[in-house]
């Protein structure tokens, strides 16, 4: 029976690790995802203490509601109208789907709406410029944000299940 929990201990811990180093990709809720692989092994197990539970599940509400809470803390869209934010996010989209090279498609689809919204807005080159620059600086931040707050619920776990054996 131990050497099952065992292998189910190393399995969520390599799937976690997995979830964190796919943060990368867009549109990976690695934050959400890392939690839920915890969450069904410390209720599986009941091997991680509520107090631990309830950092990991603070912590991915944090990872996951990044984007409505770093503009509270002053990361602000700069150059970038409301609706060149919906351009990039729908260029994202667009190059997720058009460009087939990972990642870069999404990043590269993502800059050109906000550029081309804001072009169409404003018809100045140099302000379309700078919400391409605008929209790649947002995404980057999310990936870190997303990243930071996956890894923070791995190690939480992994120090968690450290401290009980």
């Amino acid at each position: 029976m131990e050497n099952a929990q065992n292998l189910f201990q190393l399995f969520t811990i390599v799937a976690m690790i997995v979830v964190v180093l796919a943060t990368i990709i867009p549109f990976v809720p690695g934050a959400i995802l890392t939690w839920a692989l915890a969450m069904v092994y410390s209720l599986s197990t009941r091997t991680v203490s509520t107090p631990v539970i309830i950092i990991m599940t603070l912590l991915m509400i944090a990872g996951a509601t990044g984007d409505y809470w770093l503009p509270l803390i002053g990361v602000r869209g700069k150059g970038l109208s409301c609706l060149g934010a919906i351009g990039s996010f729908v260029g994202g989209m667009a190059g997720t789907f058009l460009i087939p090279i990972p990642i870069l498609g999404t990043i590269l689809g993502g800059i050109a709406g906000a550029m081309l919204v804001e072009f169409g807005r404003i018809r100045q080159l140099r302000h379309a410029l700078q919400a391409g620059q605008t929209s790649l600086k947002l995404f980057l931040l999310g990936v870190v944000v997303q990243f930071s707050f996956s890894l923070a619920i791995l190690l939480t776990f992994v120090v968690s299940l450290l401290s009980a054996s």
